[in-house]
């Protein structure tokens, strides 16, 4: 009887040695996910901040198209006024 009870308590201990070393090995797991999670999170914010950068100018370089064809629209608009209605006396003797 002696011996079954020493085989008993050894049951025990290694019983909860091993959920101790389980307990280890998810605390573990866990630390590595949320350091993963965090780097992610610091990825994605970097990308979003730099992707808001870059929409910004190409807006701000679309509104200088925008505004160059209208100067070009205009411009065209002038010349073919000048050719239909006006001639061109530049070298025209007096």
């Amino acid at each position: 009887m002696f011996t079954r009870k020493k085989i008993i308590v050894a049951c025990f201990i290694a019983l909860f040695g091993v959920n101790e070393v389980l307990a280890a090995s998810i605390s573990t797991r866990v630390r590595v996910l949320e350091s993963k999670v965090a780097k992610q999170d610091r990825v994605v914010k970097s990308l979003k901040s730099d992707y808001q950068a870059q929409s910004s100018l190409v807006k701000n370089e679309l509104s200088k198209v925008h505004a160059l064809e209208a100067k070009l629209d205009q411009l065209l608009k002038q010349q073919k006024g000048n050719k239909q209605g006006k001639t061109d006396k530049r070298y025209a003797f007096p």
